[in-house]
């Protein structure tokens, strides 16, 4: 009698093991898995780091970063033409140069959602707040260019003219 119901458990538990939903795992931008793929790969890969594009927000310090990593993995791939041929010193640069790139791609994706707990004042209850990593970025850059402006307008903290009316002037 024990061993049918020790079965029965085990077959009911991979029933429901079966069901349950399978972990998702964060989309990797880049898997260089053989030289056409990652070819296809680095070309969206620089077309979405443009204006408009995906990793849009991508600064140039990190830009020249991902340009690196991108040549370091062609390099590798272009010195074997099968995967298992690959030595345990190259294996580790490529997958060094894929972990740095996706990183970068990963923090800078304008489709990645950021969420804050804010508390609205005179409330004790936090509310969550989620904005993609584009609406954030495009926010914040439009804050300075309107802080910019103001100051180009308004008057120094000494009193003296500012810098646009300086121009207007003709700068004395």
């Amino acid at each position: 009698m024990k061993p049918i119901i020790a079965a029965a458990l085990l077959a009911g538990s991979l029933v429901f093991a079966a069901a349950a939903p399978a972990k998702e795992r964060a989309e990797r931008p880049l898997t260089a898995d053989s030289k056409a793929l990652f070819d296809d790969q680095a070309a969206a890969i620089r077309q979405q780091m443009q204006s408009g594009g995906r990793y849009e927000f991508v600064s140039e310090a990190e830009r020249a970063d991902v340009e690196r990593g991108l040549q370091r993995i062609a390099a590798v791939l272009g010195r074997h033409a099968d995967a298992q041929a690959f030595s345990d010193g190259d294996k580790a640069e490529l997958l060094q140069a894929q972990e740095n790139v996706n990183a970068v791609l990963t923090r800078n994706d304008g489709r990645r959602l950021v969420c804050v707990r804010e508390r609205p004042t005179g409330s004790h209850l936090g509310k969550d707040k989620c904005q993609t990593y584009a609406e954030i970025e495009r926010a914040r850059r439009s804050s300075e260019t309107e802080v910019r402006r103001l100051q180009m307008k308004s008057p120094g903290p000494s009193g003296l003219p500012n810098q646009a009316d300086l121009r207007r002037s003709g700068g004395n």
